[in-house]
């Protein structure tokens, strides 16, 4: 099987590492040529790619993307965010893997597309985002499910954390507000094994998302990872704002794919600040 990654970065490179392990033939996009002789050493086929895809595609880029799954790992940045221009970038790329025979595409989406709503949340939810984030990856996986069909997964993802990230490091130390509001959260290790079941397996459920299943409120929560990392804790203003927030069931997820989370509670082990 070969997968072909786009965006090896905080995510897309230890799925890489970890795909390799298990005999998978894995292929990263890089934006530099020094990003691309950086995956050689770790075993990785690296490919020099600028989005968006434009004209004719070289030779290079056809066998990147000539692969059994594509994972579209390109977050669009938070800053001088441009939703536009990113919808072109992530469509030109589906067309051209398309043109180059890729078979599936599994795209990396995020739960702020079901903000703002309330409570308990479960893939079949129906969403209207509010939010840049949420309305421009929502547009996103409406676009390319008109040209991958039931060929495409998406996978929405709870806020990241994991080996020198966690949000505790910038809130530390701050005023912040909606002190009983829940948190999303999914550690880049049960990231990796989601991903890699679905790209074994022969998925239909069109839509997959994943946190880990304890949600104490952002209070608790930063206060006990800034208390482990021997932080300042944050300092919160007692109010209601997001009482009722969302919380992320990913059971029909997990049990679909037959996976056991390795951080599902958020409360335990120490904020990983590298």
């Amino acid at each position: 099987m070969k997968v072909s990654i786009c965006g090896c970065g905080w995510l897309g490179l230890p799925l890489a590492l970890s795909l390799k392990s298990q005999a998978i033939e894995v292929w990263g996009s890089k934006t530099t040529l020094v990003g691309v002789e950086s995956l050689k050493p770790q075993g990785i086929k690296g490919c020099l790619l600028t989005l968006p895809i434009s004209g004719e595609v070289n030779a290079a880029i056809n066998q990147f993307l000539a692969t059994d799954v594509l994972i579209i790992a390109i977050p669009p940045g938070r800053k001088n965010l441009n939703p536009q221009a990113h919808i072109e970038n992530i469509m030109s790329l589906s067309i051209a893997a398309q043109r180059a025979g890729c078979q599936r595409i599994i795209f990396i989406s995020t739960t702020s597309v079901y903000d703002p709503l309330q409570g308990e949340v479960v893939e079949v939810t129906p969403v209207r985002p509010n939010t840049a984030s949420g309305i421009l990856h929502y547009q996103l996986e409406q676009q390319l499910r008109q040209h991958w069909q039931h060929n495409l997964t998406v996978l929405r993802l709870a806020g990241l954390f994991g080996p020198s990230r966690h949000p505790v490091k910038f809130l530390s130390g701050r005023q912040l507000s909606a002190a009983k509001q829940p948190v999303n959260l999914v550690h880049l290790d049960d990231c990796i094994q989601v991903i890699s079941a679905i790209i074994q397996q022969t998925v239909s459920m069109p839509i997959m998302h994943l946190a880990a299943s304890s949600h104490p409120s952002r209070e608790q929560y930063y206060t006990a990872m800034a208390l482990k990392a021997q932080l300042p804790p944050p300092d919160f203003n007692q109010d209601n704002d997001g009482v009722n927030g969302k919380k992320i069931n990913s059971n029909q997820t997990l049990s679909y794919l037959g996976i056991t989370m390795k951080y599902d509670d958020l409360l335990q082990g120490m904020p990983e600040l590298g």
